[in-house]
């Protein structure tokens, strides 16, 4: 790493807090320091290890996590302010001419991708924005069209919208049409948008304009907002095998013991073959062979929110705004899980901090009362695979989050022993995220997941489905393969209120996982929540 590379980091997370609104105080202090090291002569690698002593608007707060990037190469915050911000508002740093200022205020009305950006502009409705006319306008959607262009893969949320907008248009012209492909699967990533339409060829592209690119027999294709489209033509006769086959995956179509005859619906194609419906989310490779889940988990079944953060560490609201949004939508309780005291980057609780919010905590719960606040923490688990408070602190939560920050370049052996050792923490209840991934951005630590489930099944440990988007993290695929020995909670890792409604895509790989909902513990009770935990 050189210096102009450190300083652009540090310029980047700068953006990122601007968005994120952190203080004035804090983006002016990550920008000076980032021209401060630009100018430099001095070697990074010694600078980094004498704790950049002497380096101008380098202070004792900053200074470890310049020494922490220069000698592992790793940004933990930068991570988190990443994870706070919708996948779709960072895509609208690749805007040329777009800096954080104009992003958030984009944000702030409405636009939450660059697919809304572009639908924005197309019909004039930035200019309105205080600070934007019609020439900046125009110079957006150009931009903004570019960087779709460029972008190969995208998260699911991304990939949902783009081929709503689809549906939405398709609809308006009288035809009748569905997802398809890895979208109607519920991958994680999607690289394509794939439809079937009741339709020719000719009334789709007029119904969709300017996203049909040409015609290939059946077919119309084309580009959703920079994502490769595939539009599949068919009669109301055999709409139902088309969906079918468009739907795949091609591993799973294989496996189907009769070829589908042409069909108006998919459930006369299995009630044809004598097999019963198999929902798109349970048609992957790894399904196959596999029983169809006789439950599936509601969203009105789940009784508690768990890992949620507050303005006590890094989130926009507050400890009651989010308890009383957990309240408008009928659950019994919450996880307190704001970041513990190594997450300096992202306001970590020190043991004052926690007395604070111990206090509000208990004012809360009994003004509240029945719903109810535990006291959780987020905590830090250190490379040596002990948790971030001493014991007598870690004895006094409800609830400990035990959660990978840092530390992702340990070897495979050094990182699995790091995950066996704090899950025999008789004070650990959750393993978070547990591989630390940020899907298209930063791969899982490499370690031995059969080793680790094992011992958290040994000791009783849940193991979360991180539902942020960005995230979504046990991968649905190891899940499915634990369904059976684990218990798993489904946690929004909200940092804002709007993060709350990442639930959603929890249901969703609970459903492609095959869990039951005893298996989730958002359904128990907080009561047995609680006890399970003392019973390890």
């Amino acid at each position: 790493m050189n210096r102009k590379e450190l300083a652009g980091l540090l310029e980047y997370a700068a953006d990122l807090m601007e968005v994120l609104g952190e203080g004035d105080f804090r983006v002016a202090a990550y920008r000076k320091a980032a021209r401060n090291i630009e100018k430099l002569e001095k070697n990074l690698d010694e600078l980094a290890a004498n704790g950049f002593k002497g380096v101008f608007g380098v202070g004792p707060a900053l200074a470890p996590i310049l020494s922490e990037i220069v000698q592992t190469g790793e940004f933990p915050y930068l991570g988190e302010l990443e994870a706070q911000v919708p996948p779709g508002v960072l895509e609208l740093f690749g805007v040329q001419g777009l800096g954080p200022k104009r992003i958030r205020a984009l944000w702030d009305g409405g636009m939450n991708s660059l697919e809304e950006l572009i639908h924005y502009a197309q019909e004039g409705k930035i200019r309105t924005l205080p600070g934007f006319g019609a020439k900046s306008e125009a110079g957006i959607l150009e931009a903004a069209r570019f960087a779709l262009a460029n972008l190969r893969r995208v998260l699911l949320p991304v990939g949902l919208a783009a081929g709503r907008r689809l549906l939405e248009d398709l609809g308006k012209a009288g035809l009748q049409a569905e997802l398809a492909g890895s979208l109607r699967r519920g991958l994680d990533t999607v690289g394509n948008v794939d439809l079937v339409v009741v339709g020719s060829p000719e009334q789709v592209r007029a119904a969709i304009g300017e996203h049909a690119e040409k015609v290939e027999g059946s077919q119309v294709l084309g580009r959703a907002e920079g994502l490769p489209l595939r539009i599949f033509c068919a009669r109301p006769e055999n709409f139902g095998s088309v969906l079918f086959q468009a739907t795949g995956s091609k591993e799973w179509l294989s496996s189907f013991l009769l070829s589908p005859s042409s069909q108006p619906t998919e459930e006369a194609i299995f009630a044809a073959a004598g097999q019963p419906y198999v929902p798109p989310y349970w048609r992957e490779p790894q399904h196959i062979g596999l029983p169809l889940p006789q439950e599936h988990l509601r969203l009105e079944q789940l009784r508690g929110l768990i890992h949620l953060h507050t303005t006590y560490s890094d989130a926009t609201g507050s400890l009651r705004e989010m308890a009383e949004a957990a309240i408008a939508a009928e659950y019994e309780y919450m996880v307190l899980s704001d970041h513990s005291q190594t997450a300096s980057y992202a306001g970590g609780l020190k043991l004052e901090d926690l007395e604070r919010q111990w206090a509000e905590v208990d004012g809360l719960n009994a003004e509240l009362k029945p719903f109810r606040i535990l006291k959780g923490i987020e905590s830090d688990i250190l490379p040596d695979g002990s948790l971030d408070y001493p014991e007598e602190v870690l004895s006094r939560f409800d609830l400990i989050i035990g959660s990978l920050h840092s530390g992702f370049n340990l070897s495979k052996d050094d990182q699995t022993a790091r995950f066996l050792r704090v899950l025999e923490n008789p004070y650990l209840s959750i393993l978070g995220h547990p591989t630390g991934r940020l899907l298209l951005r930063r791969k899982g630590v490499e370690a031995d997941w059969e080793a680790i489930l094992a011992q958290a099944q040994r000791y009783g440990k849940i193991v979360e489905f991180n539902c942020n988007p960005y995230r979504l993290d046990l991968d649905w695929r190891w899940v499915l393969g634990w369904r059976d020995h684990l218990n798993f909670s489904l946690g929004p890792d909200a940092h804002s209120l709007g993060g709350l409604e990442d639930i959603q895509y929890g249901l969703l790989f609970a459903h492609k996982c095959g869990l039951r909902p005893s298996q989730v513990v958002n359904t128990w009770t907080a009561e047995r929540l609680l006890e399970a935990r003392l019973s390890h």
